[in-house]
């Protein structure tokens, strides 16, 4: 055998490898789709909650286009649905990762992976049942005197939506920063550095989900600065303990 046919092997069996673990993301965003649609009226119902408890429960939200209604339906389904399957799609990916993880990188990213479904659930409850509440209230009270608020209901979920993964994403910061440290991707002094990329990084993000007004933006922004000051404490500690694994 040529030199040339044995480095093709290798990578006609990881494009084989690839090709089935997209194959598996697709079915399982597929499947999660379908289930997404079926529970589409309950997950509705769901998002819409706080807009109830802000604006009472006579106040209703508006579809101004025949198809509105119908498109927020499927657009609710999918981001629901592939919610639901990510530990499918987790799966998938793994596999197709693994021959290359060393045995603790196998162990620490699944552990990862486990508790970070767990912290994106609870970002999703907190972001239901706090943030887009006082955001909607910040939002209403804005308006001018003798204006009526009319929202849509795609404009709604739209903003609902954003807010959710905004902010489970947000609480995996810490997560994520622990797990790079652990594996040793990045240290804490890297993090620590990037402190001033970070604020301005943090006050840009904020300033675009708030109201437009400097308390609002603090308000904001402080939580978001916490929990990368988070990350880099438990970043620290991570090196701690590597250092302890790789010098008893």
């Amino acid at each position: 055998m040529s030199e040339f046919e044995e480095k093709r092997e290798p990578l006609l069996h990881h494009m084989k490898s690839l090709g089935v673990a997209l194959k598996n993301v697709i079915f399982c965003i597929f499947i999660g789709g379908a289930l997404g649609y079926v529970f589409s009226s309950e997950i509705l119902a769901w998002l819409t909650a706080p807009y109830s408890k802000v604006m009472g429960a006579n106040e209703s939200l508006i579809y101004i286009s025949p198809f509105e209604k119908i498109w927020v339906h499927l657009r609710v389904a999918m981001w629901g649905g592939v919610f639901v399957v990510l530990p499918a799609i987790y799966v998938s990916a793994y596999g197709f990762f693994k021959p290359a993880l060393l045995s603790y990188e196998r162990k620490s990213l699944n552990i990862f992976a486990i508790l970070a479904f767990g912290v994106a659930v609870l970002g999703l409850v907190l972001g239901q049942k706090y943030v887009i509440p006082l955001l909607l209230e910040a939002l209403v009270g804005f308006k001018g005197a003798g204006e009526t608020a009319f929202i849509s209901l795609g404009a709604y979920v739209g903003m609902s939506l954003g807010v959710l993964v905004a902010t489970a994403l947000l609480l995996e910061l810490p997560l994520i920063m622990l797990e790079f440290s652990l594996l040793g991707w990045v240290d804490s002094t890297t993090w620590r550095k990037g402190r001033r990329v970070a604020i301005v990084v943090n006050a840009a993000v904020s300033a675009f989900l708030s109201p437009p007004d400097v308390l609002s933006m603090l308000v904001l922004m402080l939580p978001i600065q916490v929990l990368y000051e988070c990350g880099i404490m438990v970043s620290r500690m991570a090196e701690w303990k590597r250092h302890a694994t790789e010098h008893p």
